[in-house]
């Protein structure tokens, strides 16, 4: 692998070593196929970079890009590095905005990138606070860091107001010069305690540096080949930066006219058309995507498919990962890779798992040698575990994140006196130096690969007509780990538990998007019970949800 220090310098170097070659191939939930070569990739990230250097973003700036995962987000996203500028993933899932509207206080960015076109699209919330004119510069009394709002439409045929088509008309081209390793490039969003993301800065050579440094480790996990990815793309486990930093074909799903009905079959249809060796998938879709590879191959939606075609490897991350999983995961690929990070630190630990029958419930494998990773006491956390007893996961480390944008208190809390960064997850470190991660430490709720804080939701749910209280906790799911469940006390003319479902389910975009916060389960309650001091006794209360859920019998 060759010596990057920059993402320009990676995009240049791939455009002149195999230009012709698929960077990226874009499958849409019909299975059309769009592919961008790394030497169209580079040139229209030129172009859109002098676009963004026509607008007056210059070498440090932010630009949020609320793209779903399409050729023009990939295109956005590589344009504003050209530019020497930094993405922002502006995430919008709330139905009123909120989240989008305090990723654009928080980051100061001057430049927003949306597709006014798609459903849900975040410029119905923003065109309400802002005033735009013919050239696309905003003003604002209330997001007064925003300059310009940049549409990224898509029209069939590249017609006219096409942006992938203007761009191949347009014959200015930048890349930003003196752009260094220790320039900030993408800032990731990761779930909060308040419901809104917080900024995770991610620094050009700390990334790259990863990458370089653990070559045997991103080969396994993106192959040599071709990748396939299910995941967001501004967020970790979708980010590009290691497929495109290691020179290999990323396939992943068009998004902008939605997400496929069936993700498993999309996914098998698209494993065996594009020959994928490596895969990045959500533990979600596994089982069903086995079934489909065991009883053989149904027809592609485009083709017929002589033989079934089995990967080399698919990689699992973020919820605990359990034996069935795995075991789901060694019908689709000769090797399962499990991976244990975080947004804010980057990948911590990974196992190579080529027989389900030697794997361990919720075993990460060794940490990273480059990291540092201790085991403390919950109540004291200046008292180390001995190995083999549970308590708080500290790590510390080169590919730490540098802090969180523009707050200071989150960035300080998120890190001990000695410099160790706190996860938030409890595990213990076994007889072989093995991490074994069971899950978060506080009231989050594991939901796939999504941490969910409950607090926010509760207290924008005891908001709704006729609710007395409210408790979000999480109840068991087979394949997502945990479920969200909403326990409610209604008031003596309260609603019904029906009028906060829908309340509930407006408060989001979607309430089927993977990333939705709303809760699945809604039970009725008269009284919580309590503990000791008189608080709601949330163990207590999970235990009854599960059980009148049928999720575990009352003896559990």
């Amino acid at each position: 692998m060759p010596q990057f220090q920059t993402m320009p310098e990676v995009l240049q170097h791939w455009a002149q070593e195999k230009p012709e070659s698929a960077a990226f191939i874009f499958r849409d939930k019909n299975q059309r196929r769009n592919v961008l070569t790394w030497a169209s990739l580079y040139t229209l990230a030129g172009r859109f970079a002098a676009v963004l250097r026509g607008k007056g973003i210059a070498r440090g700036d932010l630009v949020i890009n609320t793209l779903p995962n399409s050729p023009e987000r990939m295109v956005c996203d590589a344009g504003i590095w050209m530019a020497g500028a930094a993405s922002v993933n502006g995430q919008c899932l709330m139905a009123d905005g909120s989240d989008l509207l305090n990723t654009i206080t928080q980051s100061r960015a001057p430049a927003i990138l949306m597709d006014p076109d798609i459903t849900g699209s975040p410029w119905n919330v923003l065109k309400n606070h802002v005033v735009m004119d013919d050239e696309e510069r905003v003003t604002s009394s209330q997001l007064a860091c925003v300059q310009t709002v940049v549409f990224v439409r898509r029209v069939e045929n590249e017609g006219r107001g096409d942006f992938i088509g203007q761009l191949k008309a347009q014959e200015e081209w930048f890349q930003a010069e003196e752009v260094k390793p220790e320039d900030d490039f993408c800032f990731f969003t990761t779930s909060g305690s308040t419901g809104f993301s917080k900024l995770v800065i991610g620094n050009q050579g700390t990334l790259i540096h990863f990458i370089l440094h653990n070559k045997p480790f991103i080969k396994k996990v993106f192959g040599e080949k071709v990748h396939l990815n299910t995941g967001q793309m501004g967020w970790l486990g979708g980010y590009v930066i290691f497929s495109v930093v290691s020179g290999t074909t990323y396939v992943t799903c068009d998004m902008r006219a939605g997400i496929p009905e069936d993700m498993p079959q999309f996914l098998w249809t698209s494993i065996q058309e594009e020959k994928c060796d490596t895969a990045g998938i959500s533990p979600v879709y596994l089982p069903k995507l086995a079934e489909i590879m065991e009883t053989g191959s149904q027809k592609s939606q485009t083709a017929m498919v002589s033989s079934t075609w089995r990967m080399d490897t698919v990689a699992l991350g973020s919820l605990p990962i359990q034996q069935f999983i795995v075991q789901a995961g060694l019908k689709v690929a000769h090797n399962v890779l499990i991976e244990y990070g975080l947004t804010d630190i980057g990948i911590i630990g990974a196992l190579v798992v080529t027989d389900s029958q030697t794997f361990t419930d919720h075993d990460s494998g060794k940490p990273f040698a480059d990291l540092q990773v201790k085991i403390v006491s919950v109540e004291d956390e200046a008292k180390p575990c001995v190995p083999g007893q549970v308590g708080h996961i500290l790590v510390k480390g080169l590919s730490m994140m540098k802090g969180y944008l523009n707050n200071p208190k989150a960035t300080a809390d998120a890190f001990t006196e000695d410099g160790f960064f706190r996860t938030g997850d409890v595990g213990r470190l076994d007889e072989r130096g093995h991490l074994i991660v069971d899950g978060r430490g506080s009231d989050a709720i594991m939901r796939g690969i999504y941490a969910v804080y409950p607090s926010w939701i509760e207290k924008r749910l005891r908001e709704c007509p006729g609710v007395d209280d409210v408790i979000v906790i999480g109840v068991p799911d087979t394949l997502l780990h945990e479920e969200l469940c909403a326990c409610v006390v209604l008031k003596s003319d309260g609603a019904s538990m029906e009028q906060v479902r829908q309340f509930a389910e407006g408060m989001f975009v979607s309430k089927d998007d993977p990333q939705s916060a709303c809760p699945r389960y809604f039970l009725k309650f008269d009284s919580y019970p309590e503990t000791g001091t008189g608080k709601p006794d949330r163990k207590v209360i999970k235990t009854q949800a599960a059980q009148r859920l049928g999720l575990i019998s009352a003896s559990d």
